[in-house]
């Protein structure tokens, strides 16, 4: 399921020497996109690649949620996601629960939870908590990596 998958990416560099580590991170990962709907997994994929200002990831689509009929009109209207007809209730509680995620996880309220909960009820509201938090650590660490190591080492 992940949209990155070339050497160059930092994660696959890091993570060379620590099998076991990488193994439980895409375990984890591809556990997310198991547990929740991909196009919705996905647009939250690439509002976190916004906000993080990830040119990488933003560059990038999941398989899954293109097969499961994700286009790229929908995309061009990310940034519009309050106020864009081409987004519905649904799209709009999760997406603002993930921008208070990743600006401020501490800040969440819980009737940005009942939000999501109203769409995804009280188990996919989990799911999606732990979908989002995978999602966006694989990013932070994506872009975290190369500034903290040298990475023509670790390959």
């Amino acid at each position: 399921m992940e949209p990155v998958t070339s050497v160059a990416d930092p994660r696959v560099q890091v993570l060379a020497r620590h099998h076991d580590v990488a193994t439980y991170l895409d375990d984890a990962h591809e556990a997310a996109w198991q547990a929740v709907d991909p196009v919705l997994l996905e647009l939250c994929r690439l509002r976190v690649a916004m906000l993080l200002r990830n040119p990488a990831a933003l560059s990038l689509r999941t398989p899954a949620a293109v097969a499961a009929g994700l286009g790229e009109a929908k995309i061009a209207q990310l940034r519009n996601w309050p106020t864009s007809t081409l987004y519905d209730e649904r799209d709009r509680a999760c997406l603002a629960f993930c921008e208070q995620f990743v600006i401020d996880v501490a800040n969440l309220t819980d009737e940005q939870g009942a939000a999501v909960s109203v769409h995804l009820g009280p188990q996919g509201l989990a799911d999606f908590v732990s979908a989002l938090l995978t999602i966006e650590q694989r990013q932070r660490l994506s872009l975290a990596w190369p500034l903290l190591l040298d990475l023509e080492e670790v390959a």
